[in-house]
């Protein structure tokens, strides 16, 4: 099973077609796979403007090691992420200030339309405008219980805002107007340029990360490689 939730891909004779994951096939030493699972994304865009976010930027930004993650907030796999893995990489990579790490928002989950997935992304970044993106993304993963059941309508994520203390004078005209939705478009392009094939996808040093597991220990073997 793929280790992400597959992105909708644009309509082709009038039929839509999915992207289908591809696993590495070759079985090589463990250094070498994880160092090899880094490939080049597809027309790559400036590192400047894939590889950091304001407010959705945490680390040290002069490390040798810059990680991206493209994620839903209604996609199961990436709150799997966010509640396993992701708590250690911070606390041994994060913290340690060996590796920075970014968010990027790519709502995938509404399959071409505007729902859940992103009035979430929206919500979170107009959390992000009052310096709580990180709490509001904590927020999230915890109150999370499937794809589309309601978890994430503007007046649950009103309601999440105040339970978190964010100024609702300046977070609900901004969940309510969609007043965010332009940032969430771009980094929704950034993906779609870069090929992706859905969340949650990563980029370590601008090149994608064909990860066979979302994992703590894959990560780290791919981090201790790079910054040797």
């Amino acid at each position: 099973m793929s280790p992400r939730r597959t992105a909708p891909q644009k309509k082709q004779g009038g039929l839509p077609s999915w992207a289908i994951p591809v696993g590495i096939g070759v079985i090589v030493v463990v250094g070498i796979l994880a160092l090899a699972a880094l490939q080049t994304p597809n027309d790559p865009v400036p590192a400047s403007s894939v590889l950091t976010a304001s407010g959705r930027t945490i680390g040290n930004l002069n490390s040798k090691v810059a990680v991206v993650e493209f994620a839903d907030f209604e996609c199961p796999i990436c709150r799997q992420f966010a509640i396993t893995a992701e708590p250690q990489i911070e606390a041994q990579y994060v913290q340690t200030n060996k590796i920075s790490f970014t968010y990027k928002y790519f709502p995938v989950v509404d399959q071409g339309a505007v729902g859940e997935s992103h009035w979430a992304a929206e919500a979170a970044e107009c959390a992000n405008q009052q310096n709580k993106f990180w709490e509001y993304r904590a927020k999230l993963a915890a109150v999370w219980t499937g794809e589309h059941v309601g978890n994430f309508t503007k007046a649950n994520l009103k309601k999440y805002a105040a339970d978190l203390g964010l100024d609702a004078t300046k977070f609900n005209p901004c969940v309510d107007n969609d007043q965010t939705a332009s940032i969430v478009q771009t980094d929704e392009a950034q993906a779609q340029s870069l090929g992706l094939p859905g969340t949650p996808s990563f980029l370590i040093n601008g090149k994608y990360f064909r990860n066979q597991t979302i994992g703590f220990d894959e990560f780290a073997r791919t981090f201790d490689g790079l910054l040797k």
